[in-house]
């Protein structure tokens, strides 16, 4: 645009708002920091907190397998007549309970090893990404008065307007990042569980090729043992994001126009982790942990899209805002 062909009143216009928008990204940029930053350390509190759990289980199923191990030695050891007197039991079958039950310590012992590793991987990353949240603040507070400078050169009359529209422009500013915050980790969320649901449906369908001797027999029992591997290998990460998500959506609390209940995570998290390694073993609760799957990821459906939903009112509001700004800048 030549500036020789407007108006004296739309080179003021046009010069102020190009300053002002300049000043007015950076503190958007600056608070975007902010915010992020207030994320990444309560996230981190939540993960160090999921660690020291974690930490604290594996020892327990530690203890639990070197006690399981010392009973499959002792009856491996004791005669048929011994164990009969001792126990009252057949010695086979009592050495296949112990060693199923040995068999599922082992599973959930490597589950949560698993975790453990995903949990410290997510402490240091999070850690790297800590800066001076005190320095962020006094550069926001420095923006701050320079825009409360310009607005006052601009046009002293017009000073606590454009300061009220300011301020309603930084607030909402905020609550967007942390609707974004929000649906990035309820994002995370669904992509994990449309991996389990995945690999869950095919153990199903499968079902009819898990059983002979035959090739195609053995071909069905390998496949449906890879899936079910899958499966359980994702729940100690669905398990970690569902908190975070949770969190997320607390910290927003009144802010949204809708209610959550995030209880329904925390229920899948201890139904589906704790019982999808029986599931593996005995192969008669699939549906169920199936089921629970595809209602989770409608509940997760459902809270993204009211998230997204928020989030364009949200854009209107500052839409809305920027317009006031602009009537005031060229009156």
């Amino acid at each position: 645009m030549n500036p020789w062909l407007l108006t004296p009143v739309e080179i003021i216009y046009f010069a102020g708002r190009n300053m002002t928008t300049q000043i007015q990204r950076r503190i958007q940029e600056t608070i975007e920091e902010i915010v992020r930053m207030d994320r990444v350390e309560e996230q981190l509190k939540v993960t160090r907190r999921e660690l020291k759990e974690a930490q604290s289980e594996y020892k327990y199923l530690e203890r639990n397998l070197r006690r399981g191990l010392k009973d499959i030695e002792r009856l491996e050891g004791l005669s048929t007549k011994a164990i009969f007197h001792k126990i009252l039991g057949n010695k086979e079958k009592q050495l296949e309970k112990e060693r199923q039950e040995y068999l599922e310590l082992s599973l959930k012992e490597e589950d949560v090893n698993n975790s453990i590793q995903l949990l410290e991987y997510e402490v240091n990353l999070l850690e790297a990404k800590i800066g001076s949240k005190n320095d962020l603040l006094k550069k926001l507070e420095k923006l701050k008065l320079e825009r409360e400078e310009e607005i006052i050169k601009t046009n002293p009359g017009l000073r606590k307007k454009l300061l009220t529209i300011s301020t309603h422009l930084e607030n909402t500013f905020k609550y967007k990042v942390e609707l974004n915050e929000a649906l990035e980790a309820g994002e995370v969320c669904l992509n994990l569980m449309r991996q389990i649901i995945k690999h869950l449906s095919k153990v199903r369908n499968w079902g009819s090729w898990s059983g002979g001797t035959s090739k195609r027999g053995h071909y069905g029992r390998s496949m449906h043992r890879q899936a079910i591997d899958r499966a359980r290998n994702l729940t100690y990460q669905i398990k970690h994001h569902l908190n975070i998500f949770a969190n997320e959506l607390n910290d927003l609390g009144k802010k949204i126009p809708f209610v959550v209940d995030t209880s329904t995570f925390s229920d899948f998290s201890d139904f589906f982790f704790n019982n999808i390694i029986t599931d593996w073993i005995l192969q008669q609760q699939l549906s169920g942990a199936l089921g629970s799957a595809n209602e989770l990821t409608r509940n997760l459906n459902m809270y993204i899209n009211e998230l997204k939903k928020e989030r364009d009112s949200v854009d209107g509001r500052i839409q809305k805002y920027h317009d006031q700004r602009d009537q005031i800048l060229v009156s």
